[in-house]
């Protein structure tokens, strides 16, 4: 100790060492979390086009979905080839 008591430092980090691992675990859970989010997105965007395929249509352009809270846009590409021309009253 010293002469006026512990330290600020020390009594603000009991534990600088669980803190350190405690923030990792937290780190990982957000990169997980938005990993999974982004699964999602890809899933759902692989279930529009099962549905439009088993009912016998195809994506004519790119199709996009955003998510809500974040903003994040996933987009589904169409080759050039397969893009269908964009009408005239569109």
């Amino acid at each position: 100790m010293g002469k006026h008591g512990l330290g600020h430092g020390v009594a603000r980090h009991k534990d600088p060492t669980f803190e350190q691992v405690l923030a990792n675990f937290r780190r990982e859970a957000r990169e997980n979390k938005k990993r999974q989010q982004a699964a999602n997105s890809l899933a759902c965007i692989k279930a529009v086009r099962f549905y439009l395929k088993l009912n016998g249509y195809e994506l004519a352009d790119d199709l996009a979905i955003r998510d809500l809270y974040t903003g994040d846009v996933y987009r589904s590409v169409v080759p050039a080839a397969a893009r269908a021309p964009r009408p005239d009253d569109y």
